[in-house]
């Protein structure tokens, strides 16, 4: 990709982040550094380092070019992007229209083709198959309140649309490390509906008064609790 084509595809995402912060009536996460998630690949510089994001998460391992993935609040979409190229397809869903623009701008751009990307809140999500994977990074509740259910709600939909033996990548929001007890709940209703195969910190950049977060990989256990 040469510089003027760079210089190009940021004249337009950049375009979408000043639509954004006339029009977009929620909080915008982010706002001061204008990107949430940042892109290495397309040179653009976010809160949340996409490529160091995907390492420091270590799951690669997990994903297989046989797998179908739901990235739930996608953003940007450069994380699902990223991840499109360990596995067989990505969808993403994301309620603020001009982060769907700048997911699509992105993926014209990179000429991806199993990537796709749904402007949409996840509650009114209408989800056509079953998921291998689902991603949730910090999406099960979000301070802009446009997350209208409540947490069990929410992990049955999941629940709903993941494969036999599917894993939910889950990584806890900010306002559930403060402190970090306040978690516990969550977790005591994530034990009873999946197998946990890991639960560890991990580095959290933003916002700045939560350094680290719990990440845990799931395992469906296909037998319901709620």
């Amino acid at each position: 990709m040469s510089a003027k084509s760079l210089t190009k595809l940021h004249e337009k995402l950049d375009e979408q982040i000043e639509l954004q912060k006339k029009n977009w009536k929620s909080f915008i996460y982010a706002q001061s550094k204008g990107y949430y998630q940042g892109f290495d690949k397309i040179k653009i510089d976010g809160w949340l380092p996409t490529e160091k994001r995907f390492e420091s998460y270590k799951i690669k391992k997990y994903l297989t070019k046989e797998m179908s993935v739901l990235d739930i609040g996608s953003n940007c979409g450069f994380f699902s992007i990223f991840t499109s190229d360990y596995v067989k397809k990505i969808d993403g869903v994301e309620i603020n229209p001009y982060l769907i623009r700048i997911s699509e701008l992105t993926k014209e751009f990179l000429d991806n083709n199993n990537s796709f990307f749904y402007n949409s809140s996840f509650e009114d999500f209408k989800i056509k198959e079953k998921y291998d994977v689902i991603f949730s990074f910090g999406n099960d509740s979000t301070i802009d309140q446009n997350t209208k259910f409540n947490f069990n709600e929410y992990i049955e939909k999941i629940l709903l649309n993941l494969n036999d033996d599917g894993l939910l990548i889950f990584v806890a929001q900010a306002a559930d490390m403060m402190p970090d007890t306040k978690f516990l709940p969550k977790l005591n209703f994530l034990e009873k509906n999946f197998d946990i195969i890991e639960n560890r910190l991990v580095k959290s950049e933003y916002p700045i008064n939560v350094p680290e977060r719990f990440l845990l990989i799931l395992k469906n256990k296909n037998e319901i609790y709620f």
